[in-house]
């Protein structure tokens, strides 16, 4: 048996390669994550949105000498089951090459470390004019020449990435500069969300052409209403997993501010689930793995978890880092802070939909459980006001009465007010407290006329909605209050 070798030609395999699947957002997040890895606290996106676009990626992180530089444009540089930093974001060794060259077909990467500046470059025309792995080496002089190379003389080291050639985008659009004003759009929305932790916690800044990206805050872990719920930990092959729960306030306590920091209002239901995160890098949210199905009493519950690199086999982290399979290892300790989290959320709404009572208020709705087990609602009889209506009526009047309150109850717009409580589009306008003195005062008036006791309303009054939770009402009427 003989051993041949058989490498790759390499025009078709880099070709093939171009169609992993990398967006154009996805593609600039893997390649800041290099950024990231080198320890940088400044990455600057510039986009130059001409007929023939350029985009640069420069920070000022450690950078590399020519020696390592030519290895990092190496495919396959790096195994993914090489130990790692392990603040490293990198898995397989390939991001660096097939993000850039997924958008473009120039790739050109400078790099200054101990003050010495080298740069290689990927070309796709020179690969297909060569038909071999042909990289790159530029000159100083040729170095000098790359559009804003001075950037280096304010950094004592740092990492330049060059993208040009953008063919794919050029062969699908019919106004280049419009079609990248909107990707760099939806990227730097992606970046202020896969990015934020580094961005707030690691004092990294990400900008655009000079503008810092606003971090986004998915838990809202600022807001003094969210839930921060108890944190639990999973031990896996001797590496700890941290999972951390959080309960958003309801959406009637959202500012505008807010509302961008977790992805807008009509991202709360789709982004409800588990946000896997690397290295504090966020590589798949708003899933809850097939463990329950996304609902609207679901959709505030929101849960953190923090995995090592070292466990990236387990998780399938795949090439772009934007997908991961939850391991069979650790379903069922994931299903526990998942019912924690999902019982806060459904209180949260429950709450602002009234179902939780206090059992001395008498309240207009009644919530009464069928044998079935199906929930029904309907008006308290009870109510002093319909008392008094019922005994100011013949009997004629009372069916009439009856029958109204039947109506009501029967066209109750259960699906729409569900939907619109779970979103917080439902508002409630307070009266005016006068107001709700003298209609307080009218209904007494009303009674006095049929006969009925003032002191034995105004106690039965003073203990329904809306008047219970009405101090001055209870101030005026203290005198008559009785068991309250």
């Amino acid at each position: 048996m003989k051993i041949k070798q058989s490498p790759p030609y390499a025009p078709l395999l880099i070709e093939s390669m171009r169609s992993l699947g990398y967006s154009f957002d996805t593609a600039i997040a893997d390649l800041i994550d290099n950024s990231v890895s080198a320890q940088a606290k400044s990455i600057n996106i510039l986009l130059d949105p001409s007929d023939n676009p350029q985009l640069i990626i420069f920070d000022d992180g450690n950078g590399m000498d020519a020696i390592t530089l030519e290895e990092a444009l190496r495919f396959g540089s790096r195994g993914p089951l090489e130990k790692r930093n392990e603040f490293d974001l990198g898995r397989f060794g390939l991001g660096l090459k097939s993000a850039s060259l997924s958008q473009c077909r120039r790739l050109v990467v400078a790099s200054k470390h101990d003050g010495a500046l080298s740069c290689f470059s990927w070309d796709l025309d020179e690969v297909e004019k060569t038909g071999d792995w042909s990289v790159l080496e530029y000159s100083q002089e040729e170095i000098s020449k790359l559009p804003s190379i001075d950037l280096f003389d304010s950094v004592e080291s740092g990492t330049y990435v060059l993208l040009q050639n953008f063919d794919r985008i050029s062969a699908s659009s019919h106004d280049v500069k419009k079609t990248l004003d909107t990707l760099i759009e939806i990227a730097e929305d992606h970046l202020s969300l896969v990015f934020h932790r580094i961005i707030a916690e690691d004092r990294v800044t990400i900008a655009i052409n000079g503008r810092p990206i606003a971090s986004k805050d998915p838990f809202l872990e600022n807001h003094k209403s969210t839930q921060r719920l108890r944190e639990q930990s999973i031990n896996i092959d001797d590496k700890k997993i941290t999972l951390q729960p959080y309960i958003l306030p309801h959406r009637s306590k959202l500012s505008r501010e807010d509302l961008r920091k977790v992805g807008g209002a009509e991202d709360l239901r789709t982004n409800q689930g588990f946000y896997i995160y690397r290295c504090k890098r966020l590589i798949i949210w708003g899933t809850w793995f097939r463990l329950l199905s996304k609902e609207e009493l679901n959709k505030l519950a929101r849960v953190k978890v923090d995995i090592p690199n070292s466990l990236d086999e387990i998780w399938s982290i795949d090439v772009k880092k934007s997908t991961a399979n939850l391991p069979d290892k650790i379903r069922k300790n994931l299903y526990g802070s998942i019912k924690e989290s999902i019982f806060g959320s459904k209180k949260v709404i429950e709450y602002r939909g009234k179902l939780n009572r206090d059992e001395d208020i008498t309240y207009i709705w009644q919530r009464l459980t069928e044998r079935d087990g199906s929930v029904t609602y309907s008006i308290n009889r009870d109510l002093p006001q319909i008392q008094i209506l019922t005994n100011s009526f013949d009997q004629t009047g009372q069916r009439v009465l009856e029958t109204l309150l039947e109506n009501i109850e029967d066209n109750f717009p259960a699906s729409s007010v569900y939907l619109d409580v779970a979103d917080g589009e439902i508002s409630t306008v307070l009266k005016d407290n006068q107001k709700i003195v003298d209609d307080f005062e009218e209904q007494l008036t009303f009674a006095d006329k049929l006969g009925i006791s003032r002191d034995e309303l105004i106690n039965m009054l003073l203990k329904t909605e809306p008047y219970a939770s009405n101090d001055d009402l209870k101030e005026m009427y203290n005198n008559h209050q009785v068991d309250l």
